[in-house]
């Protein structure tokens, strides 16, 4: 055990440790208290030999459990452990039946590797408190913390035959099958443990957490039985974010009541769900909290996390409930830039223009400009491309030059397209795909693919993708590129055969292409998801062996390991 832990766990036996020996007149126990900070900060200061005369000092005044906890750390750190099996002997023989001076016993011995020693001594600790967990306790949690399962499997089965079952060792047990990857067992065990000890839950999440998807099924069914506690709900829900399914994890969440303490749960998760990118997850538990405590500041970060989910009509009623209550200057800051960013991505150009114009007295020039740029993609979304262009007369700055860049790219103009979005103020999908297209063609214009990208941005996701394929035939250069885009707007659409059909052109007719296995990765799956077992096994092989250093080769592999368990979702 390292330093740190072997002082924490010093810390928290402290309690404990006074209870087992005479009580201390006030006066003593703080003298008591002087001599064992003293130890402390020789031990911390690393002046170990003086730190194990301090140590001793405070085990002859009667602190046995401290200085035989504080020697124990000094030893390890001199690499002298075997020095601390003296004393220690000498204090089992006045406190025979001490947990703490047992379990240290049981620490030391098996740091030497005396593991022989150590099973004698737990076996002769048995002896002397039959009907006792504890023993078995300490030595199978040492034994499970030291990832050795099947040995503290072994020291569960004997606590079962001496004690006539497992019940006072329901968390052992649980800790022990999911060690043991026995997790059809862990699910039942934990859900025990949770039941009998309601603080576990941070154990249990941390256990269960690595099950492997296969297996996550049985651990859901056994939580989620009736009776459906509280603690049960919590984990549960912890364990879904943990997974990777926050939605899921939010519909576990929500049942919970005032009475369950929601509230806090609440504000992790969607703490937690909005460090994720779990946006509308994060949104929905923020909504869920304001019912239970209704707040200004939860309802913007509502309305935040809604239009980074990209719901933004859900951000503008929830911006809308808050703003009359505000006072300006905070309306100003916080509530208008979000109320902007959600009618421009509505295409609400009208709104926009209305609302900026009701604060223009009050917003400096910088928030003037970006504004501007919002107004003009606002016009852009809704297909109004000139209004687009006359709001931007005028504008100065990288923001608007910026947008000059987009409205070029509508216009099938790349050359000034390449331009302007060198250096682009975001980072969404759009602004990614679009930098890659500009690199990967050396035409200069396109009036196919400028069409193309306006009814991306329009949402007209049909349209966007019957152009981006057009559009393949005359940039060969950049080809396998469109044509993913288009199959990945086709397969967004459910219009799987559509999708397979791009996806095989890229396959066969530009093997060579950065998007060629990623085409047979998501064929394969669309196969998958429609039961062609052996269609899906194909793609999945031919990415392998054709693209062997592809990235997208460990997912590949995992959805092979899926096939052939029976596992693949």
């Amino acid at each position: 055990m390292r330093r740190g832990a072997l002082q924490r766990l010093a810390a928290m036996l402290v309690v404990a440790a006074g209870a087992l020996w005479c009580p201390l007149s006030p006066v003593a126990a703080q003298a008591q208290n002087v001599l064992v900070q003293r130890a402390m900060d020789l031990e911390n200061a690393g002046k170990w030999r003086d730190a194990v005369i301090a140590w001793r000092t405070v085990l002859s005044t009667g602190d046995v459990a401290q200085g035989i906890l504080g020697l124990e750390r000094v030893y390890q750190q001199m690499g002298q452990d075997d020095s601390v099996l003296p004393p220690l002997d000498s204090a089992l023989a006045r406190a025979p039946k001490d947990r703490l001076l047992h379990g240290a016993q049981l620490r030391v011995l098996r740091s030497l590797g005396r593991d022989r020693d150590a099973r004698a001594a737990f076996a002769a600790w048995t002896q002397l408190v039959p009907n006792d967990p504890t023993p078995y306790r300490e030595y199978a949690q040492q034994l499970l913390n030291d990832g050795r399962a099947t040995q503290a499997d072994t020291v569960l089965q004997e606590a079962s035959q001496a004690l006539g079952g497992t019940k006072t060792l329901v968390i052992e047990v649980a800790q022990l099958r999911a060690a043991l990857g026995l997790w059809g067992q862990a699910g039942p065990a934990w859900r025990e443990a949770l039941l009998s000890e309601m603080y576990l839950e941070q154990a249990a999440l941390y256990s269960l957490a690595p099950a492997p998807r296969a297996r996550r099924d049985s651990i859901r069914a056994a939580l989620r039985a009736p009776p459906m506690k509280a603690p049960l709900i919590r984990t549960l829900g912890a364990l879904e974010l943990a997974w990777g399914a926050p939605r899921e994890g939010w519909r576990v969440l929500s049942a919970l009541t005032a009475a369950d303490s929601a509230y806090p749960t609440w504000s992790d998760f969607a703490d937690d769900a909005e460090r994720l990118g779990a946006w509308l997850p994060a949104r929905d538990a923020l909504v869920a909290m304001m019912a239970l405590q209704p707040s200004p500041v939860l309802t913007v970060r509502a309305a935040n996390a809604a239009l980074n989910g990209g719901e933004a009509a859900s951000a503008v009623e929830l911006l809308a409930k808050v703003a009359p209550t505000l006072k300006p200057a905070v309306l100003r800051t916080q509530v208008l830039p979000l109320q902007v960013r959600a009618l421009s991505a509505l295409g609400r150009g009208a709104e926009v223009e209305a609302l900026v114009a009701r604060h223009a007295d009050s917003l400096d020039a910088g928030t003037r400009h970006g504004f501007v740029r919002q107004l003009a993609w606002a016009w852009i979304r809704s297909g109004q491309i000139e209004k687009a262009r006359a709001a931007l007369v005028g504008a100065t700055g990288d923001d608007e030059d910026e947008v000059t860049a987009w409205l070029a790219l509508y216009d099938g103009d790349l050359k000034k397209a390449r331009a302007g979005l060198k250096r682009p103020t975001e980072s969404t999908t759009q602004v990614v795909l679009a930098i890659a297209f500009l690199s990967r063609t050396k035409a200069d214009s396109a009036q196919g693919v400028g069409a193309a990208f306006l009814a991306l941005a329009r949402a007209d996701t049909n349209d966007a993708a019957r152009r981006f394929e057009r559009s393949a035939d005359e940039l060969p250069d950049a080809a396998a590129l469109l044509l993913g885009v288009a199959a990945r707007l086709r397969s967004a659409r459910r219009d799987d055969a559509g999708a397979i059909g791009l996806w095989q052109r890229i396959v066969i007719d530009y093997a060579a292409a950065p998007e060629a296995a990623e085409a047979d990765l998501e064929w394969g799956r669309t196969l998958r998801r429609h039961g062609d077992a052996t269609g899906a096994t194909t793609r999945f092989e031919h990415l392998i062996l054709t693209y062997p250093r592809s990235a997208l080769v460990p997912q590949a592999r995992r959805e092979l390991d899926g096939l052939r368990t029976g596992a693949a979702e």
